[in-house]
């Protein structure tokens, strides 16, 4: 399979980063059928863990989050995304863990999150970071959520190289954060989580794991 590239004719950028009305509720759906592969793919590179507390990062319509739950049954879940659109939607998507007290969904922004410190022994999230308002910012406010010895996940449906960065260019413009993956696990190294990235051949999915040090 070719490397993914968003076309920019079909896919808005502000959808994608922000849902909002009738247009955004398709967008959320095509998303939560779309990101299962890439969700599934980065979950196996997981380590062996026991998480109690979870965290989806700009959980979208929900699919990453009920991923999760029933990966970890004995876990209760947290999920927070910046538009009414996907939290409505994801109420719907995921009430049964909703009315069985195994989840916690909010309007909220990764920039300034309303947990306290040390909250969540698993944090994941979805291509969410491309629009996160500062990554740096951003990946300190996650590490700050984060126990020590906690573990990040995030996936992608691409990732940055030095040989393919001009085709996601365009989307740099357009106020995605596109930056290379060496530069993204800097990041993270300089907000306390040491991560490593792995690439999945053909489709270009990106997994990058972490580990609150």
């Amino acid at each position: 399979m070719a490397e993914y590239v968003p076309d920019m004719e079909r896919e808005s950028v502000t959808q994608c980063g922000k849902p909002d009305g009738t247009v955004g509720w398709k967008t959320i759906e095509g998303m939560n059928e779309e990101h299962h592969a890439q969700i599934e793919w980065g979950l196996e590179h997981l380590p062996d863990i026991d998480p109690r507390r979870i965290l989806d990062i700009g959980c979208g319509g929900g699919v990453f989050t009920r991923h999760i739950l029933e990966r970890y049954p004995g876990c209760t879940g947290c999920a927070l995304d910046i538009s009414e659109t996907c939290v409505e939607y994801s109420r719907g998507y995921n009430a049964e863990f909703i009315e069985g007290g195994r989840l916690d969904l909010r309007l909220g922004n990764v920039a300034e999150m309303p947990y306290d410190d040390g909250s969540f022994d698993l944090v994941v999230s979805n291509a969410s970071h491309f629009f996160w308002p500062g990554l740096e910012h951003c990946f300190g406010e996650v590490a700050r959520v984060m126990r020590p010895g906690a573990v990040l996940l995030l996936t992608s449906g691409l990732h940055v190289e030095e040989r393919n960065i001009l085709t996601y260019k365009p989307l740099a413009d357009r106020g995605m954060n596109i930056v290379l993956d060496t530069e993204l696990l800097a990041l993270l190294r300089g907000a306390g989580i040491e991560a490593g990235c792995f690439v999945k051949p053909g489709d270009g999915f990106g997994a990058y794991v972490g580990v609150k040090v």
